[in-house]
């Protein structure tokens, strides 16, 4: 996809997973370039029973925000 500027080489995701430890909970971001990578990261993370929840996003220079306003712009108009 030409049209995909990463942050992160030429990774296309982006996963921020949060895990709960004894010294409370614990964000990591992983990049990587296919979604079917994520149950790897999952598995060789901490115990996967400490995981509290996992965020995957389009590893975008607006964070991906410029889709986030269009699909918002969109709920509105559908809105009465």
């Amino acid at each position: 996809m030409s049209n995909v500027v990463t942050l992160h080489g030429d990774k296309r995701w982006k996963a921020t997973i949060e895990y709960s430890s004894v010294q409370g909970a614990k964000s990591v971001e992983h990049y990587f370039e296919e979604i079917s990578d994520l149950h790897l990261i999952i598995e060789h993370g901490p115990d996967w029973n400490s995981l509290i929840r996992c965020t995957v996003t389009l590893n975008r220079t607006d964070d991906g925000g410029q889709q986030n306003s269009v699909e918002k712009a969109l709920h509105r108009e559908r809105q009465p």
